[in-house]
């Protein structure tokens, strides 16, 4: 701290002077000044303010140090805290990777279980497809025999569409082109020309059945029922536009009356169909059903030549020995002769192709 002198220019009032009303004297210019006091008072000021300063610097170094201690205080909490989410992070890891490891094992197992499925499911298919190539070829080979033996096409139209119907169930690709060839021959076996066979066996039958009520020509017959008998003493007069011999045998019945079952006569071709006795009148009868039973049979196994003979000698028995006149036997007659005429060979056309097909499934490669 340094002493500045002041300048000597300034006068020094006394006071005293100054209150008696004296002229001031003048002091000396190098009279010296009294320093003591306001120095004292500007060193106290410095002292009180370097203490305050002192004082404000250690309360600002107590409030950082509080401060700090807080500070630090909280970044202990923030490590333990970043410590304990790292090693709940590090288990959460851990589990985590431990579960993808089981859900690897498992996705690995389950591959294999399907992978095994797969095959299962590919050894299933194949069995199954052979399953119903198997069928499908009985069926078409059933199919075959039919046409080739017995020419029966609506059985051999059947069999094809139950084929197709079996191979339509498996929705396979690989049976499409077997498919189209199966239905290019039903096509064909639908516009080819059928024989009714049903219905020329149940005329056979029916025809069968019937001979029991046939009328033989050697079997008494009953007198039909006059309308009206002609008045006592009246002659019935014959019939006009009948020939002599008729007309005599009529005037002849008129004339015998009541006795006229006394004598018949008839006209026939075999005098021996009315020496038949009653035993051979029965074997007569069997021997016709037994002919149309034949051709019955033939009918069935498409026969043609065995069929034609049996019916023509049903035909023949039914002229020689019944009375053919008659409304029922005379209908049998003109059926025999319709079923005669009736063709059971027919041109059928043949499956090979849908054969042909089946044998190719069964042989495909990789089979």
């Amino acid at each position: 701290m340094t002493n500045d002198v002041l300048p000597s220019a300034d006068p020094v009032i006394d006071p005293n002077a100054a209150a008696s009303g004296a002229p001031p004297a003048a002091r000396p210019a190098d009279a010296p000044r009294p320093r003591s006091a306001w120095q004292g008072w500007l060193l106290a000021i410095i002292a009180v303010l370097a203490l305050a300063a002192a004082v404000y610097a250690h309360m600002q170094l107590a409030q950082v140090r509080k401060e700090a201690s807080r500070r630090l205080t909280d970044l202990e909490q923030v490590t333990v805290r970043t410590s304990e989410v790292a090693a709940r992070a590090d288990a959460e890891a851990r589990a985590a990777r431990e579960r993808a490891a089981l859900l690897e094992a498992r996705l690995a197992e389950e591959q294999s279980q399907r992978e095994s499925l797969e095959q299962l499911y590919a050894d299933l298919s194949r069995g199954r497809d052979e399953a119903v190539l198997v069928e499908v070829e009985r069926l078409v080979a059933m199919a075959g025999q039919e046409l080739a033996i017995s020419g029966n096409v609506g059985t051999a139209l059947a069999a094809l569409q139950t084929a197709d119907a079996r191979l339509a169930r498996v929705e396979s690709a690989r049976f499409v082109p077997l498919r189209r060839v199966i239905a290019r021959d039903v096509e064909r076996l639908k516009a080819a020309p059928t024989v009714d066979v049903t219905g020329i066996a149940l005329k056979l039958d029916q025809l069968a059945a019937g001979t029991e009520s046939w009328p033989l020509l050697s079997d008494p017959k009953p007198q039909a029922p006059s309308a009206a008998p002609p008045a006592a003493g009246e002659a019935a007069l014959p019939s006009a536009g009948l020939p002599r011999w008729e007309r005599w045998i009529e005037r002849l019945r008129v004339e015998l009356g009541d006795y006229r079952d006394l004598v018949r006569l008839r006209q026939v071709e075999t005098p021996e169909a009315l020496l038949l006795a009653p035993q051979q009148q029965q074997l007569v009868r069997l021997q016709i059903r037994l002919r149309l039973l034949n051709a019955r049979q033939a009918v069935l196994s498409r026969n043609d030549r065995l069929y034609r003979a049996d019916l023509l000698e049903a035909q023949a028995l039914l002229t020689r020995y019944v009375d053919v006149r008659q409304p029922a036997a005379a209908a049998a007659v003109g059926l025999i002769k319709q079923l005669s005429a009736t063709p059971l060979s027919v041109d059928v056309p043949q499956i090979n192709d849908s054969i042909a097909a089946v044998r190719a499934a069964q042989i495909a490669p990789g089979r």
